[in-house]
């Protein structure tokens, strides 16, 4: 990566990753985790949580993410 040029993403941050192809299946999953990730800090804000529950859910989410971007690195992989 020490020759990869940085660009400007979406969001006019630098994305070292902007020229990355993803496949369809890891974009989707991708989505699918932002998506909750988002969820997650909507309840969480609502619900007034402590601060073991926003670590349990934020553990259970994780490890889903974990064993999806896996999955989808061994098919690519294949």
């Amino acid at each position: 990566m020490a020759n990869a040029e940085l660009r400007i993403g979406d969001h006019g941050k630098i994305d070292p990753f902007a020229d990355l192809e993803v496949p369809d299946a890891l974009q989707a999953s991708l989505e699918r985790h932002r998506e909750g990730l988002a969820l997650l800090i909507g309840n969480l804000k609502c619900a007034g949580v402590s601060d073991q529950q926003i670590e349990t859910s934020i553990s259970v989410l994780v490890e889903s993410y974990r064993q999806e971007l896996l999955r989808a690195i061994r098919l690519m992989m294949r």
